[in-house]
């Protein structure tokens, strides 16, 4: 039963939904985080790729964490694009 009790804790805490102060069975706890996380993962890999991200890997990371997932998602912004071209072309060798 201690094992259950740590999953769950753990999971609750990943998610975010452990901090809600949510007191229940260890067992609703894992349930309802997990389902949570499931929920929140295609959106964490949506709004992911539209701002330039790997769904995949983000819709993993969203099944893990969750809440904390997403937050992270919203909060990064879209990589860059490379250097700003230079507006002077460079000089020709003679």
């Amino acid at each position: 039963m201690q094992a259950i009790d740590t999953w769950a804790t753990a999971l609750g805490l990943a998610s975010g939904f452990g901090l809600m102060g949510f007191k229940e069975t260890p067992l609703n706890l894992l349930v309802t985080s997990a389902v949570i996380n499931a929920a929140l993962a295609p959106l964490t890999a949506v709004i992911a790729s539209r701002r330039g991200r790997s769904p995949i890997v983000w819709g993993a990371i969203g099944l893990g964490f969750g809440m904390w997932a997403l937050a992270a998602t919203l909060l990064l912004m879209a990589p860059s694009k490379g250097a700003a071209p230079s507006p002077v072309p460079p000089p020709r060798a003679a």
